[in-house]
């Protein structure tokens, strides 16, 4: 019998389900709920949360270390540094916006915007785009502003049954 209740407690709190609890899609934007509106939690925190999670931040640091070795001549590897880079965007914003175990897809539209971020924010460094001479430094600046302020305030997330 007393092996019976400490596989029950060691099943209970368990490494699956603690991280199936609380990290179901850790990164998808969710819609506010009625109860949420009704309660008035409408205001700037989940605006900054929607904020934070389409900034696709853990790939940019990636991307900055990986610009830092290539030598400031060789313009196609900066290129295909860029591409790698954009593509794991993808992946990590795809993986991070679905739950296999609640039967969530990708947010898509979250994936899209995240890679858009992600392409606007190495433009605003410079990248592969000094190189072409399309680098226009007040132009990155504003796109960044517009792009950061706009596109939380109107995408609010999917339903958990669509993806």
């Amino acid at each position: 019998m007393k092996d019976n209740d400490v596989r029950s407690k060691t099943e209970r709190w368990s490494i699956k389900s603690i991280l199936g609890t609380f990290m179901s899609a850790p990164l998808r934007i969710r819609p506010p709920t009625r109860k949420s509106v009704a309660n008035g939690d409408g205001g700037l925190k989940p605006y900054l949360d929607r904020l934070l999670k389409l900034i696709p931040a853990e790939v940019l640091s990636l991307y900055l270390v990986g610009f830092g070795v290539i030598p400031k001549e060789s313009a196609t590897a900066a290129l295909v540094w860029a591409v790698f880079c954009l593509f794991a965007v993808g992946l990590v914003k795809g993986y991070g916006t679905s739950d296999r175990a609640h039967n969530l897809k990708p947010d898509w539209i979250h994936v899209t915007l995240s890679m858009i971020a992600f392409i606007i924010w190495i433009y605003s460094m410079g990248g592969p785009f000094v190189s072409w001479g399309w680098h226009v430094p007040y132009i990155s600046s504003l796109l960044i502003l517009a792009f950061t302020f706009v596109v939380p305030y109107f995408y609010r997330g999917q339903t958990e049954s669509s993806g």
